[in-house]
């Protein structure tokens, strides 16, 4: 059995349109040490990249302060549009714990985060299980009280957070219809009294002239991609509307749990080899009993 805890990290980051950028960005992190990239995506309209990646408690660690940053240096939020809700030039970072880690391991992972990136001049907020102040628990209620926070000039501030599995996914209409995307996403987010785990935006692509529902899956094991698209066809076709087609942002969580017990097993493989060779002691040592 794979022993070393693997965590997952998705952060969002106010760049979707500069492909030297992004690649900047990738670049920043690709060379680390036990981490795994799975998954990175971008759109103009949001403006926004999506990277997933996998790892252990220390190349978490280093990812996120490396893609920090580039991010600071390259990106200026002054300059920024796009129709995605932004903070910071690295917006979002959240810490998933996904094989032989728990949630008080992703805390950990995420506090520590969030003080090194403070090092950086650049504000932290923690939120969902990290959270420090229980008013800014919800990312949601971050965006809405971020007013409060004196943010850094041209980096804003960045959301570290330390959360359980997230399914990005959205719904693109057959219409540039901005009122009645956003009269759906109103009708099938949670704290509307639609489907449970479901947070919900309408937004209008202008690259693709339609409208768009974006949504958060927060709890996929009980509401995943195929009920929610069910209910957004209902009530788009309810509206005179079709549905042009559907967008996974990221990876499914049985996929990052499958390339984690890989990882982990690569990782138990080469700490033996260095016992076998009389190597110093075990890497990660210290980070990982935590999650034993």
């Amino acid at each position: 059995m794979p022993t070393v805890p693997i965590f997952e990290s998705v952060p969002n980051i106010a760049e979707g349109r500069d492909k030297k950028k992004i690649a900047a960005l990738l670049d920043a992190i690709r060379p680390l040490e036990n981490l795994k990239i799975l998954d990175y995506s971008s759109d103009p309209d949001h403006n926004r990249s999506v990277f997933t990646y996998i790892g252990s408690y220390d190349a978490i660690l280093a990812a996120g302060l490396a893609l920090t940053r580039k991010a600071v240096e390259i990106l200026d939020l002054r300059t920024h549009t796009g129709v995605h809700p932004r903070l910071g030039v690295l917006d979002v970072l959240p810490v998933v714990p996904v094989w032989q880690a728990d949630m008080a391991g992703a805390v950990s992972l995420a506090r520590a985060l969030g003080a090194n990136i403070q090092k950086f001049g650049v504000p932290v907020v923690f939120y969902e299980q990290a959270a420090v102040d229980p008013a800014l628990r919800n990312l949601a209620d971050v965006r809405r009280k971020s007013y409060n926070i004196k943010a850094h000039r041209t980096a804003g501030l960045v959301c570290v957070g330390a959360r359980g599995y997230l399914v990005a996914y959205n719904v693109n209409l057959a219409a540039p219809d901005l009122a009645a995307a956003r009269t759906i996403a109103g009708q099938i987010r949670e704290s509307g009294g639609g489907l449970r785990g479901v947070k919900a935006l309408g937004l209008y692509l202008k690259s693709r002239g339609c409208a768009q529902v974006s949504m958060n899956l927060v709890e996929p094991e009980i509401t995943g991609p195929e009920q929610v698209y069910a209910r957004v066809k209902e009530l788009a076709e309810g509206a005179g509307m079709e549905v042009q087609n559907e967008e996974l942002i990221g990876v499914l969580p049985a996929l990052v749990v499958r390339e984690a017990q890989k990882l982990s097993e690569d990782i138990d493989a080469k700490i033996a080899l260095l016992k076998k060779s009389g190597a110093a002691e075990r890497p990660e040592e210290n980070n990982s009993n935590e999650n034993s």
